[in-house]
C-alpha cells in the first residue's frame, strides 16, 4: 500500500533554506575576521613605529661627541624622566578617556566608547611607553636603532607591564597592547555611571596612566644605568 502523504523533510538535492545561507555567511565573516593577536600586534606595531618616530636619539645627550659616546656626566645630569612621562602619560590618558566619551552620543556610546577608548588609548600608552624607555636609553648611550635594541626596548616595556620578554617584536607589540588593554579594562567601566562617567574614567586614566609610566621608566633608568656601569667596568655582569 503506497503512502498517501509526503515525507516532510527535505528531499535529497533540494537547495538549502534562506536561513541556512544566511548562518553560512556570517560564520564566513567571522572565519575572516582577524584574531585578537593579530589586531593587537598590528596595534602595538602603529605604537612603536609611533614612539620611536617622536624621539630623535641624536639630540638626547647633552655634550656627546657621536650617538654611541655618552657624556662624562651621563650620570649625574640625567633629566627627571620619571616625572617628565609621568605628567605625558596622565595628560594622554586623561585626554583620551575624555575625549572618547564626550564625542559618544546615542544609546550604544557607552559600549562604543569603551572598545574605542581601549583601542585609542593602548596604542598611544604603547607609543609614550616605547618613546619614553628610547629616550632613557639614549641618555645612557643606547640609541635604539638597530633591529635588536628596538626588540629590547619592547621587551623592558613587555616585562614592566608583568609580561615576559620572549619572542620577536611582533609577539612583544603584541604582548604589550595586550597587558595595557588588560590593565585598562576594568578601569573603563567607569564611564557607564550616567553624566559623570566621562569625568571620573578621565580622572582614573590620567592617575593610572601617571603611575604607569612612571613605572616603566624607573624599570628602563635601572636597566640602563646598569648597562652602562657594567660595559665600562664599574659594576659586576
Amino acid at each position: 500500500m503506497t503512502a498517501l502523504v509526503a515525507p516532510v523533510g527535505p528531499a535529497p538535492g533540494d537547495p538549502p533554506s534562506r536561513l541556512a545561507g544566511v548562518v553560512e555567511t556570517v560564520r564566513g565573516w567571522v572565519r575572516a575576521l582577524p584574531a585578537p593577536g593579530d589586531v593587537a600586534a598590528v596595534a602595538g606595531a602603529a605604537g612603536e613605529w609611533l614612539g620611536h618616530a617622536t624621539l630623535d636619539p641624536a639630540r638626547v645627550l647633552l655634550g656627546r661627541e657621536r650617538d654611541d659616546e655618552p657624556a662624562d656626566d651621563v650620570l649625574e645630569e640625567a633629566p627627571p624622566f620619571a616625572r617628565i612621562y609621568a605628567v605625558v602619560g596622565a595628560v594622554q590618558a586623561g585626554a583620551t578617556g575624555l575625549v572618547t566619551g564626550l564625542l559618544g552620543a546615542g544609546r550604544w556610546a557607552p559600549v562604543v566608547g569603551v572598545i574605542g577608548a581601549l583601542g585609542l588609548d593602548s596604542l598611544l600608552t604603547t607609543a609614550t611607553c616605547v618613546r619614553a624607555v628610547s629616550h632613557v636609553g639614549a641618555h645612557f648611550g643606547f640609541a635604539a636603532r638597530s633591529e635588536d635594541e628596538r626588540t629590547a626596548v619592547l621587551a623592558l616595556v613587555a616585562t614592566s607591564l608583568g609580561g615576559t620578554t620572549e619572542g620577536d617584536r611582533r609577539h612583544l607589540a603584541a604582548l604589550v597592547v595586550m597587558r595595557l588593554s588588560v590593565q585598562r579594562g576594568p578601569t573603563e567601566l567607569v564611564r557607564l555611571v550616567p553624566t559623570v562617567g566621562p569625568v571620573l574614567d578621565a580622572a582614573l586614566g590620567a592617575y593610572l596612566g601617571a603611575r604607569l609610566l612612571a613605572r616603566v621608566v624607573d624599570d628602563a633608568e635601572r636597566h640602563y644605568r646598569a648597562r652602562y656601569l657594567r660595559e665600562r667596568g664599574m659594576l659586576a655582569a
